[in-house]
């Protein structure tokens, strides 16, 4: 495996951080999600790349449905 740079992205909301950053063995990423009033129960999904454009395939059909 070549040296890659360990990059992590966050995204603040009014409710909650959304972090999003690679596996240890760089083979998928992590999704995590912190709520802001550190009383709600926190998660994390490991996804590989099929999981991960699998999902993003399904959010993207949920917003047109829930928007349209």
């Amino acid at each position: 495996m070549k040296n890659k740079v360990w990059h992590k992205v966050v995204i603040s909301t009014e409710e909650q951080y959304v972090g999003i950053y690679p596996t240890e063995m760089f083979d998928g990423i992590i999704v995590e999600t912190k709520e802001l009033d550190d009383k709600t129960l926190n998660g994390k999904m490991y996804l590989n790349r099929d999981e991960m454009e699998l999902l993003i395939t399904k959010m993207r059909e949920m917003i047109d449905y829930v928007t349209g």
